[in-house]
Parts: C-alpha cells; structure tokens; sequence
C-alpha cells in the first residue's frame, strides 16, 4: 500500500469511525479521543487528518450528502411521476437511518445542534430542498390537486420523516422499529386517499 493509500485509509477509518459515534452518542458524547480509539488510530494521526471534533462533523455530512446526491443520480436514469420519487426518497431515506451511520450522524447533529450552529444542518438542508424539488415538479406535472398548497405537502413529507427518526431515537416506540416499511405503509394510507390528478379535476369543471 502506498503512502497516499494509507492515508486515505486511515482518513476512511476516522470517518466511519466518527459518524458511528456521532450516530449512536450524539455530539456532546463524542471526543476525539473516542474516536480516534475507535478508528484504531493515534491522537497525532486523527489530528493530522482533522484539526477538530467540528471538521470532522462537516467531513460526516459532505459524506451523507454524497449518499443523497447518487441516490438523486440513479432515479434520473429510468423516468418516473415526481411524487415516485419523492415517496423513494423518503424511504431511502428511513433506509439510511437504520443502515448508513454517515446518515444517521448528520440527522442527529441537526437535531441536536442545529439551532446553535447551522454548519450541522448540511445534509438536512440538502435533503429538505431535495423534497421541494420532488413537490414542485408534482404540482407542475398536475399530480397534486390545486387545492393542496405546496408549502403544506412539503411540509407533510417533513414532519413525517423527522417525527419517525425522532420517536425511533428517544425510544418512544421500539428502537427495532422498520423504519423503511414503517413510512411504506404511511405512502400507502397516503397514496389510498390520493386526490384525483389536476387534469381530471380540470376536466371535471369542464364537463
């Protein structure tokens, strides 16, 4: 392994290594000490690599807004209604919580800190325009109804994915929950009490 391999690999290690705890602990829990014991390298090697706990946590998010981004990426390549994707990302996204730490670190930080610092809502905010992209391409293609304001089904998809991420962490309900097929079976009430699309509503006036 060369030099710059190693380097990488070691940089690799601390990330994982800092997203798992930031996960599991939160950001107050988490040390750079405990993370370099959990990467399994020296103090002097994370402080190479990182000169803080906090550029390690923008290093985490940049990481989970990459997983986003592709996942964006891949549903560009076969066409589908705009509310398709915005029910996939969705459960990508309950996916990722229980399954990518790199996630599920960037979620809890904004929790936690976004109201003091908003360098810890980078991923969320990525996210967030993400859904409002899916919403408005929705209301453009005449998915939703007319009477359904864009800010309140933006809004629904929101308060849905963060209430399901918030009750799962503060063990309201079980922390085994599914949270992917927990939010499946939330679009299917959804999708069952769909409103017919604007076209037909249009031609329904009309006739």
């Amino acid at each position: 392994m060369t030099k710059q391999a190693r380097s990488e690999h070691t940089r690799r290690l601390l990330l994982e290594a800092a997203a798992e705890l930031l996960h599991q602990d939160g950001y107050a829990a988490t040390s750079m000490v405990g993370i370099s014991q959990a990467a399994g390298v020296t103090k002097g090697g994370l402080y190479f690599h990182f000169s803080s706990k906090d550029e390690i946590c923008d290093e985490v998010q940049v990481a989970a807004v990459t997983v986003l981004r592709e996942h964006v990426s891949r549903q560009l390549v076969v066409p589908r209604p705009a509310l398709r994707r915005l029910a996939e990302l969705s459960r990508a996204l309950m996916s990722w919580l229980d399954t990518d730490p790199k996630v599920g670190a960037s979620f809890r930080m904004a929790r936690e800190m976004g109201s003091a610092d908003e360098r810890f809502v980078v991923f969320s905010r990525a996210w967030l325009a993400q859904v409002h992209q899916h919403v408005a391409d929705a209301f453009a293609d005449g998915e939703l109804s007319v009477d359904v304001p864009l800010e309140t089904a933006e809004l629904l998809v929101v308060v849905t994915c963060v209430g399901l991420e918030s009750v799962v962490s503060s063990r309201i309900v079980v922390p085994e929950t599914d949270l992917a097929t927990t939010l499946a079976k939330l679009w299917r009430l959804i999708e069952l009490a769909e409103r017919s699309p604007r076209s037909s509503v249009a031609r329904g006036a009309g006739g």
